[in-house]
């Protein structure tokens, strides 16, 4: 008796054999995640930083914050490509893993995620306005509170100067 050979073209509408699209998002894992895709995704759309034809980095490596698809309110600071430790950060805001845009519409050096005082419906941002050099004690350090409320985020303290 011969048996039939099937080729794996052939099973392809049967139900035999499923691949899911190119564009299907992967499974959303909870807990802090830097490389996450949708990170990767919107760091994609910003636009160069003002001025200049700086990109804005997609490697995790470079990456801080708190991420997590699974709360309220997470953040990740991105930071240029081929960055210092002044250069400018972008800090992503997300609501359930949902992009939602930057947190002010200036990127600044010197920013922070200020962990003790995140919860997960409120970020707080540490923005530090440096001394007299990079490596002197801080002028200043401004901490703003990002806060989901409802449908939307608002700003509870007041933006860092300059």
């Amino acid at each position: 008796m011969r048996l039939p050979v099937l080729l794996a073209g052939s099973m392809l509408g049967t139900g035999l054999l499923t691949v899911p699209p190119a564009s299907a998002e992967p499974p959303v894992t909870c807990g802090k995640n830097l490389a996450a895709y949708q990170i990767a995704m919107a760091t994609q759309h910003l636009a160069p930083y003002p001025g200049t034809d700086w990109r804005w980095s997609t490697d995790p490596r470079m990456t801080e914050g708190n991420f997590n698809p699974c709360v309220a309110l997470s953040t990740a600071l991105v930071t240029v490509e081929g960055a210092t430790a002044s250069s400018p950060v972008a800090a992503l805001m997300f609501h359930n893993g949902e992009y939602l845009g930057t947190a002010t519409s200036k990127a600044y050096g010197f920013t922070s995620l200020n962990t003790a005082r995140t919860t997960d419906d409120t970020v707080v941002l540490d923005y530090k306005t440096p001394g007299a050099c990079n490596a002197c004690p801080p002028a200043a350090m401004t901490s703003v509170r990002y806060q989901w409320q409802g449908d939307h985020v608002v700003m509870l303290d007041p933006p860092p100067a300059g």
